[in-house]
């Protein structure tokens, strides 16, 4: 690519020397011996960098600075003077130049701060691509398309909280980013919260702040991620974990979207969207009296709930694709498709842990690849055995019903405790790694165990 550079300088025989050795350099140079003349090139140009002096006869160049980022936010402005000092340039940089340079200067020190500007630039670009690229849903399905024109609805009118529903590695969080990112709160932040990670007596202080004193070790005061979020989303993620007390704190704030920082007197009111997400049945668990029954109805405004992956395996190849694009860039490879029978196998397979196990194996394959098709055999997967959808395949005996009733919720509880002993073996009873590989928090893990005692 030939990078178009633009000289504004006033001194004519240094935009003859910097034209005519640029130009031997590989860019294309055009030329402007003030602040008016440059801003006209620079509109027709669009240059990539502008070099840029300082001292125009009576103008700044740095009071320039912000002109040139009006036509292109992105083009890389070098500020050049004979009268350097340190402040000076601290200034430029809030100004927002890429660089600084003192005169006399050297054209192969231009030429690589240049080349080191755009390498940067594309650098950038590239990462926030593949961040905008995570931020949405990837799929063909009708139930993906039905999420999709809810996603555009919530968008539009971000006064509805919501409730997102689904297994773990399906998407609720790019559900929240894509809601977000469309809505006109996209200028504010999303705030984000795993509510079975944070310990129950910090949950409080974490969501809502806390007052200088209020407790020890509170040596002044806290904003919590409530008031941080103002005008923006929180996102509160696994709020089925979320013990009681804080649930009638959490519907309390609902209701008016004011709140006190703990050891505060003060009422403080915010406008925050609020989207919650769960793995869990929350009808199920309002009827065990785990979650209470009003703050369900109260998020309960709109529910999304996003099917496991296995229910849609016309996703497959569109997120197979997806991925394959995806780590091509992030590892510099340049793989040309998927061989038929691996993507095969990928829609055969179960993906209990959905998306997510999805976009694992696929950096995994893309990662240890080495013909120009991705085969999926270098990583040595467990993918040419499908897991069977039948129930009871997975090796977990069924009780023949013909020979009489069973107590199906003492079933279900054997059958998940038979997935917690393997997991705790596995992990040599590490929660936190039995957890991850249940697909769960530790903190359900150690109630789950601590039921079955």
């Amino acid at each position: 690519m030939k990078y178009k550079v633009l000289v504004v300088d006033d001194e004519f025989l240094i935009r003859m020397t910097l034209e005519s050795g640029l130009s031997d350099r590989g860019y294309q140079v055009e030329s402007a011996p003030g602040v008016r003349e440059g801003l006209e090139r620079a509109e027709a140009l669009r240059p990539h960098v502008v070099l840029l002096d300082n001292r125009l006869g009576s103008e700044r160049g740095m009071d320039a600075i912000a002109a040139f980022k009006q036509l292109d936010e992105e083009v890389q402005v070098i500020l050049m003077t004979a009268y350097g000092s340190v402040s000076q340039a601290v200034e430029a940089m809030k100004l927002g130049v890429s660089n600084y340079i003192q005169k006399p200067f050297d054209l192969d020190e231009i030429d690589l701060i240049i080349r080191r500007g755009m390498e940067q630039l594309a650098s950038r670009r590239t990462v926030a691509l593949m961040r905008r690229s995570a931020r949405k849903l990837i799929g063909v399905s009708p139930a993906l398309q039905r999420i999709q024109e809810n996603i555009k609805v919530l968008a539009e009118n971000d006064n509805v909280d919501l409730l997102i529903c689904g297994e773990t590695g399906t998407g609720k969080e790019v559900v929240v980013n894509s809601i977000h990112d469309q809505s006109s709160r996209r200028d504010k932040p999303l705030v984000k919260i795993n509510c079975g990670a944070i310990p129950e007596n910090l949950l409080e202080s974490e969501l809502f702040g806390y007052e200088k004193g209020a407790f020890t070790g509170a040596g002044k005061t806290k904003k919590g991620l409530m008031e941080l979020a103002d005008g923006g989303t929180v996102f509160l993620d696994e709020i089925g974990e979320m013990p009681l007390f804080m649930q009638a704190k959490l519907l309390t704030f609902l209701e008016d979207r004011c709140f006190k920082r703990v050891g505060g007197l003060r009422d403080i009111e915010v406008n925050v969207r609020v989207a919650a997400a769960t793995i869990r049945k929350l009808e199920e668990e309002v009827h065990k009296g785990t979650f209470r029954e009003d703050l369900y109805y109260r998020l309960n405004v709109m529910q999304i709930h996003i099917p496991p992956l296995r229910e849609r395996p016309e996703d497959v190849p569109a997120l197979c694709q997806f991925y394959l694009e995806h780590f091509n860039r992030k590892f510099n490879k340049s793989l040309k498709g998927i061989d038929p029978a691996f993507l095969q196998a990928m829609e055969q397979y179960y993906w209990k842990g959905n998306v997510r196990e999805l976009r694992n194996v696929m950096e995994c394959c893309t990662l240890f690849s080495k013909g120009e098709l991705l085969t999926g055999t270098e990583a040595q997967l467990p993918l040419a055995q499908p897991v069977q959808r039948l129930a009871g395949s997975g090796g977990f005996p069924l009780k023949d019903l013909r020979q009489g009733a069973i107590d199906l919720k003492k079933e279900t509880e054997a059958f998940e405790m038979a997935y917690i002993r393997q997991a705790l073996k596995l992990t040599d009873g590490n929660l936190s790694q039995a957890a991850a590989l249940l697909g769960t928090t530790r903190f359900t893990l150690k109630r789950r165990l601590e039921q079955e005692e």
